[in-house]
């Protein structure tokens, strides 16, 4: 069997609704559309943690993100202990690189875990300033005429986009139409949140452009095939109660996968992933064998229908999530906000290990939401909006996703439920102690004291 490539595409803060192909009508993602509709799509895909350093850690890893000490918190250390399936597929003889965000922000202990940078050649033609300058396409061009004859590669290829900060207005400006975009029923529907979801689909659109000419380039040099697709986020958008929470908008995540004729094409997947999956999918495709550290699972049988619906519906029924510390000093003390998730296709249940305290960070700042959001500035023009973003939260949390798809009514007091939320907190807590979670060893707050290595500035 000839040794497939591995190309795995990562953007940067986009929830799993914002693609042409999920059928939202103001963002055009053609190729990220092409991948879907030439391989399979997963309806069903969730990140280990809503907020980036912890997410792609847990990517490289192929573990939950608590299992991987200070690489689980923004700013924090990858070592060189902890194995990363870009490592593993080096030092089997691949080629190996990323563009744009390779893994972090953080410091890393070692060779990076995403392989060598390849950011040097930039583009003079950005649709906004706060796009990034890097040319990703041209550097993958680069990092191929790099590639030893013969040698297979893996590239990370991971743009800034559509992380903040946003031009704004400008895609207004670009012609999408503010007044079709589906506001999330936990965002005030006004003139400001549309036109900063506008900037935020515009820079969709332009990292998928840049997708298109990597695809092309594939195929120019007759790779397209042997190599295996993936396209996906590290969390959901930067948005007020998506982004750094355990709801869908921001644990759920696009992904689509395609690998030439080894995928059927335009099929579409209910069951429940994980992106910590994909490590050992990877390695396992590759021919080479999952270190025991991993926690994901082998999707390969998924993928080529190897499992019955009985085993899918086992194996796939749910994952779980979590969240610790987004920014620094979100809370006095540099307080954490431990808390844990378990997703089914019904319904989110979560418990907040800590619910005294504040969940967007300490008022009247609330830094675990970006400072540059102009949806975030607009909720304390709308105050019952910024109590479903900021307020304290009980320590579980229930929602019904079929019923309350924005999960604004929480069902966890309702008597109805006792039995459902019985089932859920014992599954989750089950899947903590099973995989050493330190929030069970250590107490809620396990991931306190680990160092923050970013610029540290005033609030």
């Amino acid at each position: 069997m000839t040794t497939p490539n591995i190309l795995f595409v990562l953007t940067d803060d986009q929830s799993w609704l914002h693609t042409s192909y999920s059928g939202e009508p103001e963002v055009s993602t053609p190729n990220f559309d092409r991948i879907a509709r030439e391989g399979v799509y997963f309806t069903r895909a969730y990140v280990s943690a809503p907020t980036c350093t912890a997410s792609r850690s847990a990517i490289l890893a192929g573990q939950h993100f608590w299992r991987l000490g200070s690489a689980a918190v923004l700013w924090g250390e990858f070592q060189r202990s902890t194995l990363s399936y870009q490592q593993i597929l080096e030092d089997q003889g691949y080629h190996t690189g990323y563009t744009g965000k390779g893994w972090g922000p953080g410091r890393v202990i070692g060779s990076a875990p995403a392989g060598r940078g390849y950011n040097v050649i930039l583009t003079n033609n950005p649709v906004s300033t706060q796009v990034s300058e890097i040319d990703y396409a041209a550097n993958f061009v680069e990092f191929l005429d790099r590639k030893p004859e013969g040698a297979p590669f893996s590239f990370w290829f991971s743009p800034f986009e559509p992380h903040r900060p946003y031009q704004i207005g400008q895609g207004i400006n670009s012609g999408i139409n503010a007044d079709a975009i589906v506001v999330p029923g936990f965002l005030p529907d006004n003139d400001v949140v549309r036109s900063d979801l506008a900037d935020y689909y515009l820079e969709l659109q332009w990292q998928d452009r840049a997708l298109g000419q990597v695809l092309v380039e594939l195929e120019n040099r007759g790779l397209l095939d042997n190599t295996i697709i993936v396209a996906s986020s590290d969390n959901g958008m930067p948005f007020p109660r998506a982004k750094s929470n355990n709801y869908e908008f921001g644990t759920r995540v696009p992904l689509a996968i395609r690998w030439g004729e080894k995928i059927a094409p335009g099929t579409v997947l209910d069951a429940i992933v994980n992106l910590s999956d994909l490590a050992p999918t990877f390695l396992s495709a590759a021919n080479i064998s999952v270190p025991i550290e991993m926690t994901g699972r082998n999707l390969l049988p998924l993928l080529f229908d190897e499992l019955s619906i009985d085993e899918a519906a086992a194996d796939f029924s749910y994952t779980v999530t979590g969240f610790e510390r987004h920014v620094l000093n979100a809370r006095a003390d540099n307080a954490t906000y431990p808390s844990r998730a378990i997703h089914t296709e019904d319904f989110a249940f979560i418990r907040n290990f800590r619910p005294m305290r504040w969940p967007a960070g300490d008022p009247p700042n609330f830094r675990d939401i970006d400072a540059t959001s102009a949806s975030k500035n607009n909720l304390f023009e709308n105050p019952v909006f910024l109590q479903l973003a900021t307020a304290r939260r009980p320590e579980f949390e229930l929602y019904d996703l079929n019923q309350d798809p924005y999960q604004l009514h929480n069902l966890a007091d309702d008597p109805t439920y006792a039995v459902i939320i019985q089932e859920l907190s014992s599954k989750l807590m089950a899947e903590l102690q099973s995989s050493n979670d330190p929030l069970l060893i250590e107490g809620a707050d396990a991931f306190h004291d680990f160092p923050y290595y970013g610029e540290i500035s005033s609030p």
